[in-house]
C-alpha cells in the first residue's frame, strides 16, 4: 500500500516537471526563432523585401488631346488626336515586404507559424519597355488628317506606361493569383532561416496578414 502511494504522489510531480520542461524548451525555441527571424528581415528590409518573382506586363496606353484655333478669346475646339500606345515586355517584381512586422507562433519544437505581409510588387524596380521596337504607336484624328502629335503628346503617353504597368500588377487578380508563389518563398526563406538557427527540419506554416485566421500582434 506504501508503494502505491508512493507512486501516486510522484507521479503528478513527474508530469509536472515534465510538462515544465516541455514548455521551457519550446520558449528557448521560440525565442532563438525570433532572434534569427529579426536579424533575417534586417537584411529583407534592405532589399525591398524578400523576392517572390517577376511578372511580364503588356501594357495598351490610349490618350486624346483635342486641338484648339487660337483667336484670342475665342478658342474653338478645330479636332482632336487619339494615340494609342501599345508596349510590350514591361516588368514588375513581386515581393513580401519587410514590413509591417513579421509574427511568428511555436506549436512545438519543430512547428512554426509565421505570419507575413500579403505580396505587392516593389515600385522601385519597375521595369518600363526602353527598346523602341517594341513599341507600337496608332494616331487617329477626326479632323481630315490634318492633325498631328506634337512631340510632347507622345512622350506624355509613354511616361503613363509606368502608371499602367504598376495599376495591372497590383490589380485583385494578379495578386491573387502571385500569392502561392509567394507562399512558397516564404515558407522556403524560413526552413533555411531557421536551420541557420539550428532548428532543422523545421515545419513551417506561412498566413497572409490579411487571411482571417492571421496574427496581428508585432514579432516578439
Amino acid at each position: 500500500m506504501a508503494v502505491i502511494a508512493a507512486a501516486i504522489w510522484f507521479a503528478p510531480r513527474g508530469c509536472a516537471s515534465l510538462k515544465t520542461w516541455i514548455l521551457e524548451n519550446i520558449a528557448i525555441v521560440r525565442s532563438t526563432a525570433t532572434a534569427t527571424l529579426q536579424s533575417a528581415l534586417g537584411e529583407l528590409r534592405v532589399k525591398g523585401g524578400l523576392q517572390v518573382g517577376w511578372r511580364t506586363i503588356d501594357t495598351t496606353i490610349e490618350l486624346d488631346r483635342a486641338t484648339n484655333l487660337n483667336l484670342w478669346i475665342w478658342k474653338p475646339e478645330i479636332g482632336s488626336v487619339h494615340i494609342r500606345l501599345a508596349v510590350e515586355g514591361n516588368r514588375a517584381l513581386y515581393v513580401i515586404p519587410a514590413e509591417p512586422a513579421w509574427t511568428i507562433d511555436t506549436l512545438d519544437e519543430r512547428t512554426f507559424i509565421v505570419t507575413v505581409p500579403p505580396p505587392t510588387i516593389n515600385a522601385d524596380v519597375v521595369e518600363v519597355q526602353s527598346d523602341p521596337s517594341k513599341y507600337r504607336v496608332s494616331i487617329d484624328n477626326d479632323w481630315v488628317e490634318h492633325l498631328i502629335p506634337s512631340g510632347r503628346d507622345i512622350d506624355d503617353a509613354r511616361r503613363m506606361v509606368r502608371d499602367s504597368v504598376i495599376h495591372t500588377a497590383t490589380s485583385a487578380p494578379a495578386l491573387a493569383e502571385v500569392r502561392v508563389a509567394a507562399r512558397q518563398a516564404a515558407e522556403q526563406f524560413l526552413r533555411g532561416v531557421l536551420d541557420g538557427a539550428g532548428i532543422n527540419g523545421a515545419r513551417v506554416i506561412v498566413r497572409f496578414a490579411d487571411e482571417d485566421n492571421a496574427r496581428t500582434d508585432p514579432l516578439r
